[in-house]
């Protein structure tokens, strides 16, 4: 097996490890997206949240309700459209996605912990350099 494809296996395991994480707060991978584009982007009209979802709107609508219902996210008047919404995380939002990020991320840590610092060193750029063409525009 190479390099990338033994690479692959492990992001692929990993995700699956994550995604576990998240489930036990509750959060399928959807709902985390949400929470986590409204914590890192800020409040999102339902139909913006619905495109950096890669959602329709009424999926969208129906998400948001659910976290609504949830006591997660709150919809307050568009300041710049008053007879629009955008959707915010609530402080029980704000902090399940720092609760579940920090797990995801201790759990990372927990993995590494027994390498030695040269290979860390390694990962290190290694997930950079990966993380840098995964934001390169198409």
């Amino acid at each position: 097996m190479d390099d990338a494809e033994q690479l692959y296996l492990a992001i692929v395991h990993a995700s699956g490890r994550m995604r576990r994480l998240d489930e036990e707060l509750g959060l399928s991978p959807a709902r985390f997206s949400v929470l986590a584009t409204l914590r890192y982007d800020g409040p999102q009209r339902i139909g913006e949240l619905a495109r950096r979802e890669g959602v329709a709107q009424p999926t969208m609508t129906q998400s948001v309700q659910g976290l609504e219902a949830a006591g997660l996210v709150a919809r307050r008047p568009d300041p710049a459209d008053g007879r629009s919404h955008v959707i915010e995380l609530t402080p029980s939002g704000r902090a399940l996605v720092r609760r579940a990020r920090a797990r995801k991320i201790d759990w990372i840590a927990r993995s590494l912990a027994d390498l030695s610092p040269t290979t860390r060193a390694a990962l290190h750029e290694a997930a950079a350099s990966i993380d840098h063409h995964a934001l390169e525009s198409p």
